[in-house]
């Protein structure tokens, strides 16, 4: 497998929706989740969050990366500053510290690997390589609220990273955050 990932540019938006047309978790979503706060999701559909994220796509900066297994779209990581994710902020799971810069502190908010392709390390390059590309853009640090799996996984549950796999990408522990979820934290100079 020759994998390499490319950020989320307009000229690739076939490729994630190619990608993205797979699961209907991806689907139904279309990474807007953590971007749309409260209630206010409750009035937006597929459609409309297709529409939105597309034109997050449209007009930059890229919201993500793609991973490629030659030509071909198998994974995805949504990686932006803090400040665009209100939901991912306020969540119990993915609090920042009080102090934290939203613009300096970004996060590693949401992952799809398609199936043929998990279990292969694609998560954790998708992970380091998305954490370098953010320290290129100024991000000082990244965060993720990862799942420990502990039992078989349902469903999506781990579409906001493994433990595992961001622990191989460099992160490293701040601090539990429920019995499943972990607050995990990358800084350029641990990878």
């Amino acid at each position: 497998m020759s994998v390499h990932t490319e950020p989320v540019t307009p000229d690739r938006w076939g490729d994630l929706e190619t990608l993205f047309e797979e699961a209907s978790a991806t689907r139904n979503c279309w990474c807007m989740w953590w971007r749309i706060a409260g209630t206010a999701w409750r009035d937006t559909d597929k459609g409309s969050r297709k529409q939105s994220f597309s034109a997050l796509v449209a007009t930059g900066p890229p919201p993500g990366l793609l991973a490629y297994d030659k030509a071909m779209p198998i994974g995805w990581v949504q990686i932006t500053p803090r400040a665009v994710l209100p939901r991912f902020n306020a969540a119990r799971t993915a609090k920042p510290d009080t102090d934290a810069d939203l613009d300096a502190v970004w996060a590693l908010s949401c992952f799809y690997i398609a199936r043929s392709h998990r279990r292969t390390g694609v998560m954790a390059r998708l992970a380091q390589d998305a954490c370098l590309w953010a320290a290129r853009q100024g991000a000082h640090s990244v965060e993720a609220a990862a799942l420990r799996p502990g039992k078989p996984l349902q469903w999506s549950d781990g579409y906001t990273g493994l433990s595992s796999a961001l622990t191989r990408a460099g992160f490293e522990t701040v601090e539990p955050r429920g019995t499943r979820r972990v607050l995990m934290r990358w800084h350029p100079r641990t990878a």
